[in-house]
C-alpha cells in the first residue's frame, strides 16, 4: 500500500511540474482625453464641462473635466449611437437620446452613470436632432422625424406626457424660451424645401404660429439662441456655406441672413446678451456676431485643427471648445484669444511596443498628434511620460540601444531615415538620413556588435536590400541585394551569425514562399528553401532549437508546422488549430514554448466572442492549454515581450480607454528536465522502499 501511495505522489508531482499556465497579471488604463466631442455641456455653478465623445464602433462616452484647470476628472460609457441631449444643472442630470431609436436615457452627473431610461411612443427607427429642457417646470421636449413630432416628457416622473405632430419632414433644431413659455421648433424637408419654424405654447403644448423661412440659400436650421431684450432669435444652419438667420419673434418674421466667410455647417451657438454678441461655431471658425449691427465683428480659428463642439460661459466670458486633435481650448470671448488648453492626451492607433529589458521600461508608439511615444514603468506598471515626435513611422518597429542610450525609430518620408531618441531624458537627439528613395521593411539591433540590420526597399530599382549599419553613428557598412522580391519577414540569430529572410513572389500558380539563410559575417546567401504550396500567414523563429514555425491557412483552418533551419527542410509535425482567425503569435525563446494570442469567431452566434490564449509545446506541437480571456476581441492590438521576466505585454485599443496588459506565463520543463526529474522521483521511491 505504501509503495502505491508513493507512486501516486510521484506521478502527481511529475504532472504538476509539466503543467504550463499563464494569467493576466496587471492592466493599466493610459492617460485619458476626448477623441471626438460631438456635444459639450457646461455646469457653471459646479465648474464642470461635460463632453459626449464618439469612439470606435459607435461607442459613446461622457467625459467630465474641470472648467478652470481643464483637467480630466471622470468618464463613463453611455448609450450607443448618441445624437443629442440636454443638461439639467439644477438636478445634476443629463438627458440623452440616440440618433435612431425611441429611447431617452437619464445620467446622474455625480456618479456619471445611466440611472434610468424610457421608451417613447415613436417608431424605433425615429431620428432625434434636439432636446430642450424646462428645468423650472421639469419638462423635456424631444424633436423627431419619421414621424415629425415633438414629444413632451415629465422629468419628475420620467414618463411621456404627450405628443405633438407637425408638418414638413423633420425637426432639425429648436430653441426654448422658458421665460415666455415658448418652444420654437425648426423643421425642414429632405428634398430641399424651405425651413419652417413652429411656435409652440408650453402651457397648452399646442402650435400657435409658424413661419416659412423664405430666404435664399437658407435651409436646415440647426442651433439657435434668443435675445429676449430685443425679441430676436438667431439660427445657424447645417449646410455649406453656413448661414446665420435673424428672426423677429414679436411677429415671427424673417429679418435676414448673413454668410460668415463661406464657413461649413454650424456646430454650436452661444449668446452674451449684456455685451450684445452671439457666437457661432463651425468646423474652422468661431464667429462673433454683433447683435446690434447683425455683422461679424471678429472670428477665431486654429491653423492645423478643426472644432467639433462648444459651450459658452457668458458670465465668465469664456468659450470651451473641443477639437479634432483631442484637445479642449478655453477661449476668451472679448478678445477671442486662447486662455488655456487641456494637457490630457488621447491615444489612438497604437502601432508599436518596445520593451527595455535592462531598465524595465516599455515605449509605446501611437499614431496620434502626428506621432507620440508613451513611456511606461513595468515594475510599478504606471505611466511615466510621453514624447510627441510629430512624425509617422515608415515601419512600426524600433530598436533599443542601451549601450549608447538611444531608441532608433524609422520615420516615413520616402527615404531611409533613422530618428535617435535619448533614453536619459526621453528627448529627440537627431534624425539622420542613411539612404534615399525607399522604405524600411524590417529591422534588428545586434547589441553585442553594435550593428543595426535593416531590410530596405529601394524604390529607384524596386529591389530589397539587407543593410548593415554601425551604431550610434548610423553609417552603412555593407549591403546585400535580394533583387525584385517581396520580403515578408526577417529573423536574426546573432549567436550563430545567421539571418533568415522570408520572402515571396508571384508565379503562374500563385504566391511562392521562400526562406533565405544569410551569413551575417559577410552578408551572403548560403542556403534557401522553397515553401510553395503553403499559404503562410505568420511565422516565428525559435533560436534555441533552430526552428522556424509557420502558421498557414488551408480550407477554413490554420495549421502550425516547423522548419528545420539547420538542414533547411520542412518537418512533418503539424497541428490543426481548428480556429478561424489568428492575429499574432510568438515563441518564448528560452524554452521554445509557443504562445498564441488571437480572437476567434463563433459561427453559431455569428460574432467575435473574445480572446483565446493558446500554449503549445513546440517540440511536439501538442496543445497544452486553451484559455479564454474575460474580455472582448482585441482590436488594433500590439504585443511586446520580456523573456528575462516571462512577461508579455498586450495593448488593446478596442477598450475604452486604451488598456495596457501585463501577462505572466510559466513554461513547462524541457524533455531532458522531465527525464531527470522522473529518475529523481524513481530513485527516491527505491530509497524509501528499501527502508521498509
Amino acid at each position: 500500500m505504501n509503495s502505491f501511495v508513493l507512486f501516486l505522489i510521484s506521478i502527481s508531482c511529475f504532472f504538476l511540474m509539466v503543467k504550463s499556465e499563464f494569467n493576466l497579471k496587471s492592466s493599466l488604463n493610459l492617460p485619458l482625453g476626448i477623441d471626438y466631442a460631438q456635444q459639450t455641456y457646461l455646469d457653471e455653478d459646479e465648474g464642470y464641462i461635460y463632453f459626449v465623445d464618439k469612439r470606435r464602433n459607435n461607442d459613446y462616452f461622457l467625459w467630465k473635466y474641470d472648467m478652470y484647470t481643464l483637467d480630466y476628472l471622470d468618464y463613463s460609457k453611455i448609450i450607443d449611437n448618441f445624437e443629442t441631449g440636454a443638461i439639467d444643472t439644477v438636478n445634476k442630470l443629463l438627458y440623452v437620446v440616440p440618433s435612431s431609436g425611441s429611447q431617452v436615457a437619464k445620467i446622474d452627473l455625480n456618479t456619471m452613470q445611466v440611472v434610468d431610461s424610457i421608451t417613447l411612443s415613436v417608431p424605433s427607427y425615429s431620428n432625434s436632432k434636439k432636446v430642450e429642457i424646462d428645468t423650472l417646470n421639469q419638462k423635456a421636449y424631444v424633436g423627431y422625424r419619421d414621424p415629425i413630432c415633438i414629444v413632451k416628457v415629465d422629468l419628475a416622473s420620467f414618463t411621456e406626457e404627450s405628443n405633438l405632430t407637425l408638418s414638413n419632414d423633420k425637426v432639425t433644431g429648436s430653441v426654448i424660451d422658458v421665460d415666455n413659455g415658448i418652444l420654437y421648433a425648426a423643421t425642414d424637408s429632405t428634398f430641399g424645401g424651405n425651413a419652417i419654424i413652429y411656435k409652440i405654447a408650453l402651457s397648452t403644448f399646442t402650435q400657435v404660429d409658424s413661419l416659412l423661412v423664405n430666404l435664399s440659400g437658407v435651409s436646415y436650421l440647426r442651433y439657435g439662441v434668443i435675445d429676449n431684450s430685443t425679441q430676436m432669435m438667431y439660427f445657424g444652419t447645417n449646410q455649406y456655406p453656413m448661414n446665420i438667420v435673424k428672426i423677429n419673434l414679436t411677429d415671427l418674421t424673417s429679418v435676414g441672413s448673413i454668410n460668415p466667410s463661406l464657413q461649413p455647417s454650424c456646430l454650436g451657438t452661444g449668446i452674451d446678451v449684456p455685451n450684445g454678441f452671439a457666437y457661432f461655431l463651425s468646423e474652422y471658425y468661431l464667429s462673433k456676431l454683433d447683435l446690434t449691427t447683425f455683422t461679424i465683428a471678429d472670428s477665431y480659428n486654429l491653423q492645423n485643427d478643426y472644432f467639433t463642439s462648444m459651450a459658452i460661459d457668458s458670465s465668465a466670458q469664456n468659450a470651451y471648445i473641443a477639437t479634432s486633435e483631442h484637445e479642449i481650448y478655453q477661449v476668451n470671448l472679448p478678445a477671442l484669444t486662447n486662455g488655456s488648453k487641456s494637457n490630457d492626451m488621447i491615444y489612438i492607433f497604437a502601432q508599436l511596443i518596445l520593451v527595455d529589458e535592462t531598465n524595465q521600461i516599455a515605449y509605446i508608439y501611437f499614431d496620434s498628434y502626428g506621432g507620440v511615444i508613451v513611456k511606461i514603468n513595468l515594475q510599478s506598471f504606471s505611466f511615466v511620460d510621453y514624447l510627441i515626435i510629430g512624425l509617422s513611422l515608415d515601419i512600426y518597429d524600433g530598436e533599443i540601444d542601451n549601450t549608447n542610450g538611444f531608441i532608433y525609430l524609422f520615420p516615413d518620408n520616402g527615404n531611409l531615415v533613422i530618428m535617435k531618441i535619448r533614453l536619459s531624458d526621453f528627448s529627440i537627439n537627431e534624425t539622420v538620413q542613411v539612404a534615399s528613395s525607399g522604405s524600411v521593411s524590417y529591422t534588428y539591433f545586434d547589441k553585442q556588435n553594435q550593428l543595426l540590420y535593416v531590410v530596405f526597399h529601394n524604390s529607384s530599382d524596386n529591389t530589397r536590400n539587407l543593410m548593415e549599419i554601425s551604431c550610434p553613428d548610423l553609417q552603412i557598412i555593407d549591403s546585400l541585394d535580394f533583387g525584385n522580391v517581396d520580403v515578408s519577414r526577417a529573423f536574426f540569430d546573432i549567436s550563430r551569425e545567421y539571418s533568415y529572410i522570408w520572402y515571396y513572389n508571384f508565379s503562374a500558380v500563385g504566391s511562392r514562399y521562400f526562406v533565405y539563410k544569410v551569413e551575417l559575417s559577410n552578408l551572403s546567401i548560403i542556403d534557401q528553401i522553397d515553401l510553395t504550396g503553403y499559404d503562410i500567414d505568420e511565422c516565428i523563429l525559435d533560436k534555441t532549437d533552430q526552428l522556424l514555425y509557420i502558421l498557414y491557412y488551408n480550407i477554413d483552418y490554420y495549421f502550425l508546422r516547423s522548419i528545420d533551419l539547420v538542414n533547411m527542410q520542412v518537418m512533418n509535425n503539424t497541428l490543426n488549430t481548428t480556429y478561424n482567425y489568428y492575429f499574432i503569435f510568438l515563441i518564448e525563446p528560452n524554452d521554445a514554448l509557443l504562445f498564441l494570442d488571437m480572437g476567434y469567431y463563433n459561427e453559431s452566434s455569428d460574432e467575435y466572442e473574445g480572446v483565446v490564449l493558446l500554449q503549445i509545446e513546440a517540440s511536439s506541437n501538442e496543445l497544452i492549454s486553451n484559455t479564454s480571456f474575460d474580455h472582448d476581441l482585441f482590436d488594433y492590438y500590439e504585443y511586446g515581450s520580456d523573456p528575462s521576466t516571462n512577461y508579455g505585454y498586450l495593448l488593446d485599443f478596442s477598450s475604452n480607454p486604451v488598456t495596457f496588459y501585463q501577462i505572466s506565463f510559466t513554461s513547462p520543463p524541457s524533455s531532458s528536465q522531465q527525464i531527470l526529474f522522473s529518475f529523481l522521483i524513481f530513485g527516491i521511491m527505491i530509497l524509501i522502499l528499501g527502508l521498509f
